[in-house]
């Protein structure tokens, strides 16, 4: 707890704040203290109430701080009340704050994400990880969530729910199921959002760019060069070779094409948002907190991307 003040207060010093997700560390212990506050370890407001004091110590209150420091902290709040008085809250269809999205059910599909073996290396390390240790960076955990949802595979979320809950020491009802709601646009944002879509074979190279989280959980790309530890199917013939690994034998081919996969699937939302406005399908009343900016923020992604 002490040493994750001092990091906040660090940040603060360097005139930023939300070091984790400013910078975030994927290989690398986490700095979270999720499992301690889900497990009751921690209070969540001697939590805000350090982090609160460390800021208004280096800053002489001037500003004094702000949600902004803390929003992470606050979100889980915010998850916690949207889920009281409704038992249904991990679910879709009888969730009345959940948009019925008419996800696909392709079993195949489903377990070759469970397995860890879409051939997307970024996707198969955080799955690999995941039943491993019980933990995955928030980095990660986005993008296993874009990924089977509205992103690439166009698959209900309550499966990665069930997925974190069953590996995830942090796990927590409220918040996962919260999580997953948002980044598959079916809950707390605008409605079936389409403004941003993580590429597998980009998203993790920007923090990692050396490959050094691929090559931890999947030996089998250990020797490939970073310019393709992402997208190993672009290795030349004898780049693999080398390397001691041929994909589709030694390491699966991609399941799928993520623009292809990525571009039908945003034109699906599109038709279901056209289904909204024409009063054709009801949208859930409830609290939707987001812009495009929080986000960005969210993903982790800097103002330019998408």
């Amino acid at each position: 707890f002490l040493q994750r003040i001092e990091h906040e207060r660090q940040s603060f010093l360097e005139g930023a704040f939300l070091p984790n997700r400013r910078e975030p560390d994927i290989l690398n212990p986490p700095k979270s203290l999720s499992p301690d506050l889900k497990f009751g370890c921690i209070s969540v407001r001697k939590f805000y109430w350090a982090v609160m004091d460390a800021w208004n110590e280096v800053n002489d209150d001037h500003p004094p701080g702000s949600y902004t420091i803390v929003s992470q902290l606050i979100w889980r709040e915010f998850f916690y009340a949207m889920s009281a008085n409704n038992p249904f809250y991990g679910e879709m269809e009888r969730n009345p704050i959940c948009i019925d999205v008419p996800w696909y059910e392709n079993e195949d599909h489903l377990k070759l994400f469970l397995d860890g073996k879409t051939g997307y290396p970024f996707i198969d390390a955080g799955i690999r990880q995941l039943k491993k240790e019980g933990w995955v960076h928030h980095i990660i955990r986005n993008a296993l969530s874009m990924f089977l949802t509205r992103g690439d595979l166009w698959l209900n979320w309550e499966h990665g729910l069930k997925l974190f809950l069953k590996y995830l020491i942090d796990a927590d009802w409220s918040v996962c199921a919260g999580n997953w709601m948002w980044v598959s646009s079916s809950a707390f944002e605008k409605s079936l959002n389409t403004s941003s879509c993580l590429d597998p074979g980009v998203y993790g190279s920007r923090v990692d760019p050396e490959g050094r989280y691929i090559k931890k959980y999947i030996p089998e790309l250990m020797h490939f060069p970073p310019k393709y530890i992402y997208e190993p199917w672009k290795a030349p013939l004898e780049v693999q070779v080398e390397a001691g690994c041929n994909i589709g034998q030694d390491y699966p081919m991609p399941m799928l094409n993520h623009r292809e996969a990525s571009n039908r699937n945003r034109r699906m939302m599109e038709e279901l948002q056209g289904i909204l406005q024409q009063g054709d399908m009801d949208e859930p009343i409830h609290i939707k907190p987001s812009n495009e900016s929080e986000i960005k923020v969210f993903f982790g992604l800097r103002a330019n991307e998408s």
